[in-house]
């Protein structure tokens, strides 16, 4: 970096202007149906919206609709915390389901960053409904590549 060239904007700001455009951010942001509707510094809220798209042959919204909503918001959670241009990725996931979400239902799913370290994050999530009921958790752990 030069002294002319503008520093990188953070993950954080970037985050910051999708919760107040209200836009979905990414074409599975769209897919999933989720919108980021709240972040600090470590931490992200999303809402998600399980519709016709994510239903399993038995018409129930299938698991891997939580499971990539928990490892958006764990990995959203990281994301504020990083330069927008810094590479991170999920090396797993641990997913506990309590309760099948409901098609055409609201939820509540949030990340936060737990610890990092120069190479590697470790986040939970979970997804509640508007009652504060819990539907699934996780924890992810993330590698940083800088």
């Amino acid at each position: 970096m030069t002294a002319d060239t503008p520093p990188s904007p953070s993950g954080l700001i970037m985050l910051q202007q999708l919760v107040e455009a209200r836009s979905h951010g990414s074409s599975i942001g769209e897919t999933m149906g989720m919108i980021a509707v709240a972040v600090e510094a470590g931490r992200i809220e999303i809402e998600a919206r399980p519709d016709a798209r994510h239903l399993n042959p038995l018409g129930m919204v299938h698991g891997g609709f939580a499971a990539t909503c928990l490892d958006g918001a764990a990995a959203l959670a990281l994301f504020s915390t990083l330069e927008a241009t810094t590479p991170y990725a999920t090396v797993d996931l641990n997913v506990k389901y309590l309760r099948p979400l409901k098609a055409g239902a609201v939820f509540s799913v949030r990340g936060w960053l737990v610890e990092r370290t120069r190479s590697l994050a470790i986040c939970d999530a979970e997804i509640r409904d508007g009652d504060g009921k819990l539907y699934a958790r996780a924890t992810a752990t993330l590698m940083v590549t800088s």
